[in-house]
């Protein structure tokens, strides 16, 4: 009976550890035409193409027999081009969320497009000072956005709201240079649909 109990236990350990799992992976799939931008808690941001996936390692503590249910939650900024997190309960877009990623397991995010886009990319050697956007509904301007400041070699983009049959409207926009100059785009036929993007490139002339 001892001879059996020391056989047990080597095979009771081995089984124990062979049941050990920790981390599991949260898995974006961006199915928007643009890219998606992705950081989770204080870690570097992300750039998901569109049309692309990527999966993030997530540590998590150990799961085995005695402790089966083993799980995280993380913080999650997460923003697309033509793509926001929608907040149904408080009826509103948000750039973050929280999610439980659980020890052995996946989770996955299927970005689909529910914005449109105004991006504003600055190929020129001045700083942008100011790209304003406005939202025209052929009778007056209804809104309007300031990117800010741009500087030479980056960019910046915003999601927005897109038209409808029930919803017509078009976008224009002003781009404000440091030497005081403003460079006007957009106009009645610059009516945007879902994951659409508005896209204005500045550069020196030649």
């Amino acid at each position: 009976m001892k001879r059996f109990q020391l056989l047990l236990l080597p095979l009771l350990a081995l089984l124990f550890l062979a049941a050990c799992e920790s981390g599991g992976s949260f898995r974006v799939i961006n199915q928007t035409s643009y890219p998606v931008y992705v950081t989770l808690e204080d870690a570097d941001e992300v750039a998901i193409p569109g049309g692309t996936e990527h999966s993030f390692a997530v540590e998590t503590a150990n799961q085995h027999i005695l402790n089966p249910d083993v799980s995280v939650e993380v913080l999650v900024r997460l923003i697309g081009e033509t793509y926001q997190i929608y907040d149904e309960g408080n009826e509103t877009y948000t750039d973050t969320t929280r999610i439980e990623i659980k020890a052995g397991q996946t989770t996955t995010a299927y970005i689909n497009p529910n914005r449109a886009s105004f991006k504003v990319v600055n190929a020129s050697s001045q700083a942008i000072t100011g790209a304003t956007l406005y939202k025209h509904n052929f009778v007056g301007v209804v809104a309007d956005h300031d990117l800010g400041p741009i500087a030479p070699g980056s960019f910046a983009f915003l999601p927005v709201e897109y038209a409808s049959s029930n919803n017509n409207f078009y976008y224009y926009a002003n781009v404000r240079l440091e030497d005081g100059s403003t460079y006007s785009y957009g106009g009645p036929t610059n009516i945007l649909d879902v994951d659409q993007q508005f896209l204005i490139t500045l550069s020196d002339p030649e």
